[in-house]
């Protein structure tokens, strides 16, 4: 079986295969998924897949049900996969305060900026690669969290 990288059954597999960890999942999306997954693994997985109703099988191979569509579509909104790689130039800082109340949105804006391969600087400074996506600033709108995080661009002289 043939996995196209980043399509919509390597985002399945590797949330499956992560156990919630955003360093293991990112890891996933990176790896050539074509050798990633054993062929076991991958029967265990579509299987268990088909068992909870997110995918079915017919003559033509595997399709993705309606209820699955509803839980990767819940699943995939919540992160953005980087359109960096390890080599992108660092040049953007990111500094954010974001209220206690709000600390599901606070774990979600740290675990995409560690999926952009963000560095840490302090809890809530962070050193990376830009510029980031138009997809990731609209992400801030809608969680109304843009008033709370400030970006910052780095030109050389």
């Amino acid at each position: 079986m043939s996995i196209v990288r980043n399509g919509v059954s390597h985002h399945i597999l590797a949330f499956l295969f992560s156990c919630r960890s955003t360093s293991r999942y990112k890891r996933l999306l990176r790896a050539d998924p074509n050798n990633l997954f054993g062929n076991n693994k991958l029967s265990i997985g579509l299987n268990r897949l088909r068992k909870s109703g997110c995918i079915s099988k017919n003559n033509e191979g595997w399709l993705i049900t309606s209820k699955g569509r509803e839980i990767l579509n819940r699943v995939s909104s919540q992160y953005i996969t980087s359109p960096f790689d390890s080599k992108s130039t660092k040049n953007t800082i990111i500094s954010f305060d974001i209220p206690e109340r709000d600390r599901k949105t606070r774990g979600w804006l740290r675990n995409q900026l560690k999926i952009f391969n963000f560095e840490m600087l302090q809890q809530s400074l962070w050193f990376g690669p830009g510029p980031l996506p138009k997809e990731f600033l609209s992400r801030l709108i809608h969680l109304e969290i843009k008033k709370n995080v400030k970006i910052f661009t780095i030109k050389p002289r």
